[in-house]
């Protein structure tokens, strides 16, 4: 939606002020490096606490047109476009005359996306949380194509005034500026690497943001070439090339859906903020501290064992109910005495002048009363404990709620966050710190690792104010 807005307001400016533009350059710069200049000062207040922007419609579609690059990048959409149209098209009428204009507009207002995330990375390099695995890779390709489409884009900006251009000479001018088409790809390099993980996650939109830049930029290429082609070719028939280029750029942005594709095992965004932070629920354990399931196992062995002993028992049990029709368990055990003696009978006796000596009457030993279980000691006082340490861009909370050493809830929000990042990092994290009741040894989610950083510091501020 950001970028299909950022694209109608560049297209706009470009065919609707295109004269103003032309003629009072100056007031467009001006006013661009304004906005540039306060929307990189909230942005900083905002990540320092000083302000609260929240991640409502201002901040993702009013400021993130300028923060997050999306009009500069539309605009140098429409700078780039303009070279591959056919020579003698109603756009390149329009377009060709500004373009320069265009362009240095184009790097005034991306210079709010160039300074709040250098920043932002910059911190992260000097503050140790590059993060390992795929967020440590992420981090040094992004850096890479910034740093060097900055170097690019700034003496391209600067050879674009008219009183510079005319100092230098044409074809040297015009060398230099070939270096914009490194620009270009390095731009849709850098549009890939962030936005294709997040379109594997199902995030909402990105997926079509990847097949939309794809066709401008893969289209741009073949577009360009397809005119050089046709200047120096100047076949009779355009049909053949018409049907290259199509598949030329069919083909490569299939294989962008296709790499883009949802993988399956994302987890659905879970939206954090102050008024409403995330909540995760677990439920408490059993009145015995054990699951249900180490319960029933226990019990079936007493059983098996009790069996065991009293399988002959059981058998004449099965007969004395049969014979007298009668379900108490005192008539049972009659029965089988009964049926004991009538045996003994039968038997002969070895020796009847010999009177039988009694049997010594064993005590029953006195069952000894239980002990009264002692207390249970916890780590942890029952109650609600809150935690705070830096995460991504900005402060991470957390409260946790203890029961006799159980962590019943658990919910966190972040000041200023990516909320895909810092949902995906809650979803990964939490349970882990659940499980071990501790913030040590907690693994964090591949690809938000600042995020994961903040939740698990917080937490360990929240538990070290529980213990007793």
């Amino acid at each position: 939606m950001l970028s299909l807005i950022a694209m109608a307001a560049a297209l706009l400016i470009a065919f609707f002020l295109d004269k103003p533009l032309k003629k009072r350059p100056e007031i467009f710069y001006i006013a661009a490096a304004l906005v540039t200049a306060a929307v990189t000062i909230i942005m900083q207040l905002d990540s320092k606490g000083y302000i609260d922007v929240g991640n409502g419609f201002v901040k993702d579609y009013i400021l993130g047109l300028f923060y997050r690059g999306a009009l500069g990048g539309a605009l140098w959409i429409v700078v780039m476009w303009a070279g591959a149209l056919p020579n003698g098209s109603a756009p390149i009428k329009k377009l060709m005359p500004v373009r320069g204009e265009l362009s240095i507009f184009a790097a005034i207002l991306s210079l709010s996306h160039v300074i709040t995330f250098g920043i932002q990375y910059i911190s992260n390099a000097v503050n140790d949380k590059v993060g390992t695995g795929d967020a440590f890779r992420d981090f040094v390709i992004v850096s890479i194509l910034g740093i060097v489409m900055v170097l690019i884009m700034v003496p391209l900006t600067v050879m674009s005034f008219k009183k510079i251009r005319k100092k230098m000479n044409p074809k040297m001018w015009k060398k230099i500026q070939r270096t914009a088409y490194v620009f270009y790809a390095f731009l849709y390099l850098h549009i890939l690497v962030l936005y294709i993980p997040k379109a594997q996650k199902g995030r909402e939109g990105f997926f079509l943001s990847v097949i939309y830049y794809s066709i401008v930029f893969i289209g741009y290429a073949v577009f360009r070439l397809r005119k050089v082609y046709l200047a120096k070719k100047k076949p009779e028939s355009k049909l053949v090339t018409n049907g290259v280029c199509a598949c030329a750029i069919i083909i490569p942005v299939v294989l962008c859906g296709f790499v883009s594709r949802n993988t399956g095992d994302n987890n659905e965004m879970i939206t954090a903020t102050k008024d409403k932070p995330a909540t995760f629920t677990f439920e408490a354990p059993t009145e015995s501290g054990k699951p249900a399931e180490e319960s029933t196992t226990e019990s079936t062995t007493e059983n098996k064992s009790d069996d065991k002993k009293t399988d002959d028992k059981e058998k004449t049990t099965t007969t004395a109910v049969t014979t007298t029709g009668t379900g108490t368990t005192v008539t049972t055990v009659t029965t089988a005495v009964s049926e004991n003696a009538a045996e003994e009978k039968d038997e002969p006796e070895e020796n009847n002048e010999q009177p039988e000596e009694p049997e010594p009457v064993q005590e029953e030993p006195q069952q000894q009363e239980p002990q009264a279980e002692p207390e249970p000691t916890y780590k942890y006082k029952n109650g609600t404990y809150e935690g705070t340490a830096y995460g991504y861009a900005g402060d991470v909370h957390v409260s946790i709620t203890i029961e006799n050493d159980y962590i019943t809830g658990f919910s966190a929000y972040a000041d200023d966050d990516d909320p895909e990042y810092f949902s995906d990092a809650m979803q990964h994290v939490i349970p882990q710190i659940q499980s071990s009741m501790s913030a040590d040894g907690i693994d964090s989610c591949s690809g938000a690792t600042y995020s994961s950083g903040g939740i698990i510091e917080a937490s360990r501020d929240a538990l070290s104010k529980a213990l007793n």
